[in-house]
């Protein structure tokens, strides 16, 4: 360990100023301290406390102007994250096995005892819990399956997109032959890391078909069973529709849609292309409705009533889907005059300041009618942290069985698994008193997480916006 000095606060470049009393890293140097094998020892001994100050440090190495000296940090930092992210993969393992060892030695949970663990990794990453799943998963083959690819992230020698075209080649082998991979994966007769991930999948798969060749598989039954249609939104004006079908399916829609084509083009007042004709045919097809006309379906459409008079521009809200501007929302309560249909207006009253929704009661215990509107218009989207799923459940935040009441302070809208996860052994959830609604998330681990109501831009009082900060090299001090 280092000893104290009685030499005064000094500074060295860019180094901070050491307080009166402590030895100084030139101190160090001139004593012949190994500072690599300190830093090594200080790190270990102070824990996640260590990493974060390694953070610091990060984020106080100023930026330099040197080209060459610019990409060996580059490197670095490269190097860094790939060694972090192993050592990010074994904790998130730990984590879990600890925590199913835990429940088995109570009888909790016996059937799942790692229930939960998932909801509580992806509020550690900041993500949502579907997203905190696949991560934890690919994490644990890497762990327990592929040992000389970690290996190989903490010398810095592969990254981590390259080890998740691996996992993705693998995931469906035997732990055999997820090991036999890994092991050709580094041998010296080839360079599939420095080829490109396009090479390496190329390989990876080579190698799949050659340990379990799909022989036998039928793979006609299973496009049939994989069959799927999904439609999500891309952001706040459009939409997604993806897919897979059989083949068969797959040409006669096909075949459809170029008809569908070719009968558009015949009208030479018809200007769309081949890919809006496209989709305005299943469109139409699907609802029985003409593409461009009115919707008749309930949709829900925030807006304050000086946006709605017109004399206001506020975004507009559309509550699971985001906001859009003001002149689209108009435009959807107007309908379509060559096509009206009736349009129904329901008003929700919000506090000033705030833009939290005026709160609302029930005597059942269950969020129906109104009050699972209000609740939808507050919370927009799953109110777990990092989530931001489509609201599928209306709960209570504290359960019924512990005295929960069904009011909307006591109330929140959950995707469906973290609606689940949060009934998890460990995994408390308390409201907390505020302007806005809020409640605290006690996860399995004891780390405890806010989630709170996302306010109603545009209607509440508009904060005053602070212009950000110009850009210096170097580390910035107040």
């Amino acid at each position: 360990m280092a000893k104290k000095s009685s030499s005064k606060a000094t500074s060295t470049g860019n180094t901070p100023a050491v307080p009166a009393g402590e030895v100084t890293y030139a101190e160090l140097l001139a004593r012949g301290t190994n500072i690599d094998a300190l830093i090594v020892e200080h790190v270990t001994a102070q824990g996640p406390a260590g990493l974060l100050g390694l953070a610091d440090a990060v984020n106080t190495f100023g930026v330099l102007a040197d080209t060459h000296e610019a990409m060996a940090v580059v490197r670095a930092c490269e190097t860094l994250k790939s060694v972090v992210t192993a050592q990010q993969a074994q904790h998130t393992t730990c984590y879990q096995d600890s925590l199913i060892s835990y429940r088995r030695d109570l009888g909790v949970r016996e059937k799942n005892p790692g229930w939960g663990s998932n909801a509580d990794i992806a509020l550690a990453m900041h993500v949502s819990r579907h997203r905190g799943a696949q991560t934890s998963n690919e994490y644990r083959i890497l762990v327990e399956d592929l040992p000389r690819t970690i290996q190989g992230m903490r010398n810095g020698e592969v990254t981590w997109e390259q080890v998740k075209v691996i996992i993705s080649g693998i995931r469906h082998l035997s732990v055999d032959s997820r090991r036999m991979i890994d092991q050709l994966l580094w041998e010296e007769t080839h360079n599939c890391f420095t080829a490109g991930t396009a090479k390496l999948r190329e390989m990876v798969t080579y190698w799949a078909l050659i340990l379990e060749p799909a022989v036998e598989e039928d793979l006609e039954a299973k496009a049939e069973k994989d069959r799927h249609l999904d439609i999500y939104q891309i952001d706040k004006y459009s939409v997604r529709i993806s897919g897979t079908a059989p083949l068969e399916q797959g040409i006669a829609l096909r075949q459809v849609l170029a008809r569908k084509v070719e009968e558009a083009r015949d009208n030479p007042d018809d200007e769309r292309n081949a890919s809006q004709i496209g989709i305005d045919s299943v469109y139409e097809e699907m609802t029985g409705l003409k593409a461009g006309g009115s919707i008749p379906v309930q949709l829900l459409v925030v807006m304050d009533h000086a946006t709605l008079g017109g004399g206001s521009d506020n975004p507009v809200l559309l509550p699971g889907s985001g906001y859009i501007s003001a002149a689209k929302g108009r435009k959807l309560l107007a309908g379509d005059p060559q096509d009206p249909v009736q349009t129904w207006w329901r008003r929700l009253f919000v506090a000033p300041t705030t833009g939290e929704l005026v709160a609302m009661d029930s005597k059942s215990r269950r969020f129906g009618g109104n009050l699972k509107r209000f609740i939808s218009f507050r919370d927009q989207y799953c109110r777990t942290p990092y989530c931001n799923g489509a609201i599928r459940d209306m709960d209570h935040v504290v359960q019924v069985r512990k005295n929960g009441k069904t009011t909307a302070a006591n109330a929140s809208a959950r995707c469906a698994s973290c609606n689940q996860n949060k009934e998890a052994p460990g995994w408390v959830e308390t409201p907390v008193p505020g302007d806005r609604h809020s409640f605290k998330i006690i996860t399995p681990s004891g780390h405890s997480h806010i989630a709170k109501a996302p306010p109603l831009l545009g209607i509440n009082t508009p904060a005053k916006v602070t212009p950000p900060l110009s850009r210096r090299p170097g580390p910035q001090r107040e």
